[in-house]
């Protein structure tokens, strides 16, 4: 039997709500308490936090509108912590691009010699487009990302733990879902567990062939309820597993001209 733990309740409570993937369901109240979490005014004026959001450029795409959404909606009642984590990027990004803005005008002041150890404005601005990008993306991942996947490895491992309990182990295989990402996330995790790595193996397999078989009926029977559940079974919830990192089109990185996609072959 399934031990009561700190660990499992939430499992098992988002297991009996029947809301789809459990570990996508967990995944976006934890996304919830996450932004509350970087709020806090505590955490705001840590600096050492505050030195990690701008290490990180701030925080991710997602992160960056879902906190402002919340903040000013009035889900999460005090902005101060994103007007201060805002101003330490943006104090960052300009600091950045002025010594660019310095190293491009001081190329520019005087006839470039070959021998001279002084860059052309030529060579600043490639090596400027390189700056940014590292500059963009951060020397570490989103914070709340971070905070994200790691509670989210822990809830994976503990639910391959619960499966292999016989009594869990009926009930999922009656009525568990977990999303194709989050299936992958389990079968990739499960060599690491100390369960039947067999039986659990089977039992995740068999029950993502029954989700997917069970999403496919749904979707010939029509509704407005099966594109919403196709979407979650194939891609997961929104925002999962998402780039926790900033970046610019990566289909123009190193690029000269127009990039070709699949349909534009080279002639």
């Amino acid at each position: 039997m399934v031990n009561i733990t700190p660990a499992t309740i939430p499992l098992l409570e988002a297991f009996e709500r029947d809301e789809g993937c459990v570990l996508c369901y967990l995944w976006l109240k934890d996304e919830f308490q996450s932004m509350e979490f970087v709020e806090d005014n505590e955490v705001s004026m840590d600096e050492a936090f505050r030195r990690d959001v701008v290490a990180s450029s701030g925080f991710c795409n997602r992160h960056m509108h879902v906190l402002h959404r919340m903040v000013f909606s009035g889900g999460i009642p005090d902005g101060l912590g994103y007007a201060m984590y805002a101003e330490d990027t943006v104090e960052m990004l300009h600091g950045s691009i002025r010594a660019i803005q310095t190293a491009f005008h001081e190329s520019r002041k005087k006839p470039w010699n070959v021998l001279s150890k002084e860059r052309t404005p030529r060579a600043v601005i490639e090596s400027a487009a390189e700056k940014l990008e590292e500059t963009l993306q951060g020397t570490r991942i989103c914070e709340i990302c971070r905070r994200m996947l790691l509670a989210d490895a822990r809830r994976t491992r503990t639910l391959l733990d619960m499966m292999g309990h016989e009594d869990f182990a009926e009930r999922f295989a009656r009525s568990g879902r977990v999303c194709f990402p989050h299936f992958v996330t389990s079968m990739q995790m499960l060599p690491t567990r100390r369960v039947d790595k067999q039986a659990v193996a089977a039992l995740l397999i068999e029950t993502e062939l029954r989700c997917l078989e069970g999403l496919v009926d749904l979707l010939s029977e029509g509704g407005k309820a099966s594109p919403e559940m196709a979407a979650m079974m194939i891609a997961g919830v929104e925002g999962l597993y998402c780039s926790t990192r900033k970046g610019p089109n990566p289909l123009t990185i190193g690029a000269t001209g127009p990039t070709r996609t699949r349909d534009d072959p080279r002639r």
